[in-house]
């Protein structure tokens, strides 16, 4: 028959032999196993926070490492608002150690939401508005720090009578001056270390 060997040419109206059926298609892995190798967002499953990564390694939330040092910064902050308010009864820094005190806790709490070498980011809003939370904490820390010193020294008025009569505006201008440069900080982040 003509056309069934190598080289020959086959003319219009002949049909060429049907191929040999190989059977049923076999995949090498069955469709869901692409599911399974990927971290799942499970409680305590293959990457969540605190529970193992792809390679089975217990780890820690990408919060944990920024917001330790948030902490000794809010910490370190409230401790000169004390300092200057209480100690050295002065209100010429207390907004500025607010703002830098917010500012310092917002960038360090940033490295949560640009993590290095691991997917698993915080929203930078969720960062933000923990910035703003833990820098008017450290403020109000700061502020009840000073209310305690004036007490210790003979001091009998109230806490808002306290603060109000002795730094007047100052008090909610360290909220606000915290408040903005935490959201700034939080936002313009993250500190490279």
């Amino acid at each position: 028959m003509a056309g069934n060997e190598p080289g020959e040419r086959r003319s219009a109206g002949e049909r060429l032999p049907p191929e040999p059926d190989p059977g049923p298609r076999k995949l090498a892995q069955p469709p869901s196993a692409r599911y399974a190798a990927q971290p799942g967002p499970g409680p305590g499953g293959p990457g969540a926070p605190g529970g193992p990564d792809r390679d089975g390694e217990a780890r820690g939330s990408t919060l944990t490492g920024p917001l330790a040092r948030a902490l000794i910064a809010a910490i370190l902050g409230a401790a000169a608002l004390v300092a200057l308010g209480a100690i050295f009864a002065s209100t010429l820094g207390l907004l500025f150690t607010s703002a830098a005190t917010g500012a310092g806790v917002g960038l360090l709490l940033a490295r949560a939401a640009v993590p290095r070498d691991d997917p698993r980011a915080i929203p930078r809003r969720t960062i933000g508005w923990l910035a703003v939370g833990l820098s008017v904490g450290a403020v109000l820390v700061g502020d009840l720090g000073t209310w305690l010193i004036g007490r210790q020294e003979g001091g009998t008025l109230e806490l808002l009578d306290y603060l109000f009569t002795t730094f007047g505006p100052f008090v909610p201008g360290e909220m606000v001056f915290a408040a903005l440069a935490a959201w700034w900080g939080a936002s313009s982040g993250p500190v490279q270390g």
